[in-house]
């Protein structure tokens, strides 16, 4: 069915979701629905949402299952043929589903996303290059860019731009293509289930495509930086799924040096912060306890 079935994950996000709920619903198009999935907030803020917003499907997880499992879970009862995989604590600009609408047919294999804005009006970077030797820690992402010659700012003030990955903030694709790729991959908890979708997809022949032309506000962090605790799992899950990536898409002698990279310049980023900040020491110690962290 021609349309477009948002599905949103939350986690204690209650004040951002309800703007972003309010900017969906303010679009002013047809064949939308929104699907939100709580994944065991456990504040009891959840029964006056469900009554404030009925128009909504509501799925109550009684753990938090994380993103990908929750994504995939929506779209399992999504109506529509194209999915939205939206955060919570984005604000869609006006008529930005409808542009969105108007695009979509020239864009038919391919996952689409659109430019961001922080909080701030600060023009946001939800795309990128895939984790590779060029590109696993800060230092070698600028070394790449300036080599390539690459402006992210140049780039923004295009109509669109074709790139490896974009974020899951808001990722939309066909209920089609989806089922071709069999979801999101559920051994991803949190981060990196973004740029594995994009990366099986580029395997199979899809674009990926970031449309300027249409924007979000995203105010980056709201449901994963609650309090420390939150945070250090969060980052910790951060470093642990960039290792399921390189273990799941590479091979060989590539894949050893790509993770022992990754894995040593983490490490020493933590190390060289431990005396100052209490957050990397905690997420350090994980680490050493080989990622033994609690899901939230």
């Amino acid at each position: 069915m021609p349309g477009l079935s948002i599905i949103i994950i939350n986690y204690k996000s209650w004040s951002v979701l309800e703007k972003c709920i309010k900017s969906i619903w303010s679009q002013k198009t047809n064949s939308i629905e929104i699907i939100i999935i709580d994944n065991n907030s456990n504040d009891n803020q959840i029964i006056n949402f469900k009554k404030k917003y009925n128009k909504c499907k509501w799925i109550i997880n009684k753990k938090n299952i994380g993103f990908a499992k929750a994504c995939n879970q929506g779209a399992k009862v999504g109506k529509y043929d194209h999915y939205i995989f939206l955060n919570p604590d984005t604000v869609l600009e006006k008529n930005c589903l409808i542009k969105l609408k108007s695009k979509i047919d020239n864009y038919p294999e391919s996952i689409l996303s659109i430019s961001q804005e922080d909080s701030r009006r600060n023009k946001k970077f939800p795309y990128g290059h895939f984790l590779s030797i060029k590109t696993f820690n800060g230092i070698s992402r600028s070394i790449f860019r300036f080599l390539n010659c690459e402006n992210r700012l140049k780039d923004n003030k295009k109509p669109w731009i074709e790139t490896d990955w974009v974020s899951g903030s808001f990722l939309c694709i066909s209920r089609k293509n989806f089922n071709n790729l069999n979801g999101w991959d559920e051994d991803y908890w949190m981060y990196y289930e973004d740029m594995d979708l994009c990366k099986r997809a580029k395997n199979i022949g899809l674009k990926v495509i970031l449309i300027n032309s249409i924007s979000c506000t995203h105010h980056h962090g709201k449901s994963s930086r609650i309090n420390l605790e939150t945070t250090v799992k969060t980052k910790t899950h951060l470093i642990k799924s960039g290792i399921l990536f390189i273990d799941k898409h590479y091979n060989g002698i590539y894949q050893k040096f790509l993770k022992f990279m990754f894995i040593s310049s983490k490490i020493f980023y933590l190390l060289l912060l431990y005396p100052f900040s209490k957050q990397k020491r905690l997420i350090l110690n994980n680490l050493i306890f080989n990622f033994r962290v609690e899901e939230f």
